[in-house]
Order: C-alpha cells, then sequence, then structure tokens
C-alpha cells in the first residue's frame, strides 16, 4: 500500500507531476539505500530433538530458556512494525510509507513569503504531506502531526525572517524547514538547532553553512534551470547579440545559481551572444526598482536581443516594462509561471518559462523532515525538478501542476 502525490495530482502524468521527470533535470540521480538487518529464518521447521529433563530443577531452567526465547522473538516483531516492511528501499520522497513519527510531532516551516503564487503551491504540498503522514498513522486530533507555515510578507524581509526564525526555535519543533531569504544570515540559527537537537532541511534556496547543519536540501538545481534558460533564449534571438539579467534579491542563493547557471552556459557554449547587464531586485528602501533598473538597461542597449528573468516577480517586471518597447522586438524569458505569464505566453509576449516544481518540492521536504526526525539517511540533495514551459505545452494538463 504505497500512497503516491501521483493520487493527488492529475493522474496522467502523476511522476511527470510530482517530481518534474518531463525531460528537462534528472531528479535524485544518487539514491541513498535504507539497510534494515533482519534475523534468518531457521531452515527447517522441525524442533531439535531435546534430552529428557534428568531432575525438576532442569526441567523448570528448559522451560525458563523456552520462554526467554519466545519473548525475544516477540521484542523481535515489534522491532520490525517500526521499520519499512522491505529490506531494502530506494528512498521515495513521493510517500511517507514506513516513516512513522511520534505522536503529536510539530514540522516549522520558514519559507521566504506567504503571498506569493509560488509559494502558496509549496504550501499545498506540505500541507499534503502531513494529511498523508497522519491518515498513514492513523493520529488524529491530539495525537496528529502539525505544521506551522510561516514568513515574511516579502522576499526583501531578511530580518522579519531571522526574527521568524527565532521565535520558532523557542517552541522547540521535532524539525525546521527553512528557505532562507538571505542565504548568510541564518547561521547563528542554524547552530542554536543543533545544540537543541533541532533538524533542519532546507527548500527551495540554500544557505551558506557548514554542511553538518544541515540535514538535506529540497530544491530546483538552480544552475540547471540557470542554463535551460540560456538555451532558450539564444535559440530565441538567433544565437548572436546582446541580452541582459533581472534576477531577484542578490542575497539568496536561489538567485546566485540561476544567474551563474545561466552565464557559464552562455560563456560555454554562445560566443556570439554576449550578456551586458546584470541586475537585482533591491535590498534597500534606496535603491532602484526593478522596472526603474529594466527601464535604464533599455535605454543604454539599443540592440538589446533578450532579456532573462530569474522568478515570478522579475518576469512580470520585465513584461510590464517591454509594453512600453513594443517596436523593439526583444525576446522575453522567465522562471516560474503566474496568470501574467501564463498570458504572456499565449500572447507571444514571453517566449516561455522554465517553471519549478513548488508543490513536489513542499511534498519531498515534509518527507524529508520526517526521515530527519527518524534518523534515517537521506539524500543530501534533493531535485524537485523543473519543466520548460512555452506556447506549445502550456495548456496540457498533464503539466497543470507547474502553473501556479
Amino acid at each position: 500500500m504505497r500512497r503516491k502525490i501521483g493520487r493527488i495530482l492529475v493522474p496522467v502524468m502523476a511522476a511527470m507531476l510530482v517530481f518534474g521527470g518531463c525531460g528537462n533535470t534528472t531528479v535524485v540521480t544518487d539514491r541513498v539505500t535504507e539497510n534494515q538487518t533482519h534475523k534468518a529464518e531457521n531452515e527447517s521447521n522441525e524442533p531439535a530433538e531435546k534430552e529428557p529433563a534428568e531432575d525438576e530443577d532442569e526441567l523448570n531452567e528448559e522451560n525458563q530458556e523456552e520462554q526467554d526465547k519466545q519473548d525475544s522473538e516477540e521484542d523481535a516483531d515489534e522491532e520490525k512494525a517500526e521499520i519499512p516492511e522491505e529490506s531494502s528501499l530506494n528512498i521515495d520522497y513521493t510517500s511517507v510509507d514506513g516513516l512513522r513519527m511520534e505522536k503529536g510531532s510539530r514540522i516549522s516551516a520558514v519559507i521566504k513569503n506567504t503571498d506569493s503564487d509560488y509559494w502558496k503551491a509549496a504550501k499545498k504540498g506540505m500541507e499534503q504531506a502531513v494529511l498523508d503522514l497522519n491518515e498513514y498513522l492513523g493520529y488524529k486530533g491530539d495525537d496528529a502531526i502539525t505544521c506551522t507555515i510561516e514568513g515574511p510578507k516579502d522576499e526583501g524581509g531578511v530580518d522579519d525572517q531571522v526574527n521568524i526564525l527565532d521565535m520558532v526555535l523557542t517552541e522547540n519543533p521535532a524539525v525546521v524547514c527553512l528557505s532562507a531569504v538571505d542565504m548568510s544570515s541564518c547561521q547563528a540559527q542554524l547552530e542554536a538547532a543543533q545544540e537543541d537537537g533541532i533538524p533542519v532541511v532546507i527548500l527551495d534556496s540554500g544557505v551558506e553553512s557548514d554542511d553538518d547543519l544541515v540535514y538535506a536540501y529540497c530544491g530546483t538545481d538552480n544552475k540547471a534551470a540557470g542554463a535551460e534558460a540560456a538555451k532558450q533564449l539564444c535559440e530565441a534571438i538567433g544565437d548572436e547579440g546582446e541580452v541582459a539579467v533581472m534576477s531577484h534579491i542578490q542575497l539568496s542563493q536561489s538567485s546566485k545559481d540561476r544567474v551563474d547557471g545561466f552565464q557559464e552556459e552562455i560563456t560555454k557554449n554562445h560566443p556570439n551572444v554576449r550578456v551586458v547587464s546584470v541586475d537585482y531586485q533591491l535590498t534597500k528602501d534606496d535603491d532602484p526598482t526593478a522596472e526603474e533598473s529594466i527601464e535604464a538597461v533599455l535605454e543604454k542597449y539599443p540592440d538589446l536581443k533578450g532579456y532573462y528573468a530569474t522568478n515570478q516577480a522579475t518576469s512580470e517586471a520585465v513584461l510590464s516594462v517591454l509594453d512600453n518597447y513594443s517596436d523593439r522586438s526583444i525576446k522575453m524569458i522567465g522562471v516560474d509561471m503566474g496568470d501574467t505569464q501564463k498570458k504572456a505566453i499565449e500572447d507571444g509576449k514571453e517566449v516561455g518559462s522554465v517553471c519549478q516544481n513548488p508543490y513536489g518540492m513542499g511534498y519531498a521536504t515534509i518527507v524529508a523532515g520526517a526521515r530527519a526526525t527518524l534518523e534515517l539517511e537521506s539524500d543530501k540533495n534533493i531535485d524537485s525538478g523543473f519543466q520548460w514551459i512555452d506556447k506549445n505545452n502550456i495548456d496540457l494538463e498533464a503539466y497543470a501542476r507547474y502553473l501556479y
């Protein structure tokens, strides 16, 4: 009885929806195997012949030995019930089978923001995983596993997120799931979590920290996503010309990786394409807005052929500015997918978008968190996958989960 997320998603393409296996990325290629040791069964069911007891004391001793043996077998049966039924399992982050968390366990998730469509989709994945855990374990009422999901209102709220994380740690949850706004801001909190025996699973965006402070990372291979965006944009502009980048907050690891992956692909494989500008969303009140930065780039580079935006917010900013430059025929590639981008692709204003799998990411994060509380092995990097979406596949039901 294996309950997959695929039963929750569109049944026709369940495996693709959960971990993005639609041809653009390899998901969890280095599987960790749980090795469970089981006692070998006796080769024969026939009991060994025993010598007759010479006296009552010897008979009592034999009876006690037999009782001890039965007790030992019963204890072994109880232990076996606490581990997966199979002796060797590849880790499946789309299933909660075998994850016997303690009753009343509490999972705390601290995400980048609570308002974006992307994070709402990730939240749905987390919530479904918790529902599945409770159903699998038969937990109800006070016994149920719970999950709190908190974060700042926008992705610039570094201090707000740190304060939320501090508060969460004082509540001593079973595990913390964190997507860091600022990859360098949470070192003290991660150290405190380790001291208190609270495992930490990172999702979506990593942190600058020692590996031993983080149990696992679950998210998109952001360098690969950036490289895919570069390939698609270079093809759209005929593999020649000037392009620019508008990225989300520079302090974010996902932002850095998406920009690095994009630039590395162009440098390595597209010698006639040149990245002339890389800008980031504001982090201080006196920084230029994304729209102001884009305007400045368009004015400075009148021959610009393409624009790459690294998330939903920056994609929408680029699209809004490009509406004023319709005579320029600038090709635009985004990351993520909200309603604005969907319409832009349908109208031919956006070539396409590299879409993450936030629902599957959220689900897998809870699975990894549950494994952490049980001190089970896990992949250090869990790839939730991505999918290239353009006008040719945007209306396919199989890709509906990517259109958040």
